[in-house]
């Protein structure tokens, strides 16, 4: 995974252009907000959905390209949380009408581009958030692309945006949504984004003195710009580590309760570390200057900010960002 968005740049050879496609429209606003897939209250009858939408080719540009990310329009902010999500993609022939049974709609040569349990992911309302995928899909600029989004035990603290484009879905309020769904004119609206940078915001921090740690990300991660890896809430003048990885799956998120750190999680493997003095109301900046040639590369940072009165470890952690570098 570390090196596959690059490589597959590299095999390519063909000029391959960064751009974002909204599906059926870019208002991130505008639109009543519907909770299928992504849940609503824990336990309610959309905690476990399905569904299916599609864009055509037209929509996509007609042209072929690299898949690379994938934003909802959230109607409130907060945090969404899902036990598991998992989204797969595919290619389905223009000709081909969708099947409200789910599996005509895929084929063997479909590609799951996120797989997750225990996931938070934190949205801001109307605007659009990148759901963190972890994987490209090769769109081939000639068929419709169908996206499958399945989630259990989803909560979120409001609908997502929908347009009027054809969905399919399936709701259970218990166990696994079903095999066949239903079809509907209200469709999730979603952003398709091919080789552009993005950035996103997922998991949860432990509560120390100062409060809960917040990690942020300030500008863009689009290459020959600079991107700021930004803290809250450490401890006032001490000191934390930002920790950059790869690895988002399994075993993370891993629950630090084992070392004495309860209601903490690493979210991220150690690839790379740097620290850092946090100024008088516990905060920290770090800058990284994306560079001109670096596109294609996914990963993951969190803060571990130094808290001796926290618990017996001394230590508490942040949520932590996703960063894909991208045109």
């Amino acid at each position: 995974m570390r090196y596959i968005f690059a490589l597959v740049l590299l095999l390519l050879g063909a000029p391959i252009f960064a751009q974002n496609y909204y599906i059926p429209d870019n208002n991130a606003a505008g639109g009543v907000a519907n909770v299928i897939p992504f849940g609503s209250s824990p336990g309610g009858s959309f905690s476990n959905c399905r569904m299916h939408v599609r864009a055509t080719a037209a929509e996509l540009g007609n042209l072929p390209n690299i898949i690379t990310g994938l934003g909802l329009a959230s109607s409130q902010t907060g945090s969404a949380h899902y036990d598991t999500l998992e989204i797969v993609m595919d290619h389905i022939p223009a000709t081909q009408a969708f099947s409200t049974v789910f599996a005509n709609n895929l084929t063997s040569s479909a590609i799951t581009v996120l797989s997750v349990t225990d996931y938070t992911w934190n949205v801001t309302s109307n605007t659009w958030n990148e759901v963190g995928l972890q994987g490209l899909f090769p769109y081939n600029g000639v068929d419709d692309l169908v996206i499958e989004i399945i989630t259990t035990g989803a909560t979120a603290p409001g609908g997502m945006r929908r347009g009027t484009n054809q969905r399919i879905y399936s709701i259970s309020s218990t166990g696994p949504a079903p095999p066949t769904g239903v079809s509907s004119s209200s469709a999730t609206k979603f952003e398709v984004s091919m080789l552009t940078g993005r950035t996103s915001s997922h998991g949860v921090g432990c509560p120390g003195a100062n409060g809960t740690p917040v990690h942020t990300l300030a500008g863009t991660a689009q290459v020959g710009t600079t991107l700021f890896y930004d803290l809250a809430n450490g401890v006032p003048s001490s000191l934390a580590l930002l920790i950059v990885g790869y690895a988002s799956t399994f075993p993370f998120p891993i629950d630090l309760s084992v070392i004495n750190m309860p209601g903490c999680f690493a979210y991220t493997d150690l690839l790379f570390n740097a620290g850092a003095t946090l100024d008088p109301t516990g905060g920290t900046t770090l800058p990284f200057a994306v560079p001109a040639n670096a596109v294609g590369f996914l990963f993951y940072s969190q803060y571990a900010c130094l808290d001796p009165t926290a618990n017996t470890f001394g230590f508490t952690t942040s949520n932590y960002c996703r960063t894909y570098t991208g045109n």
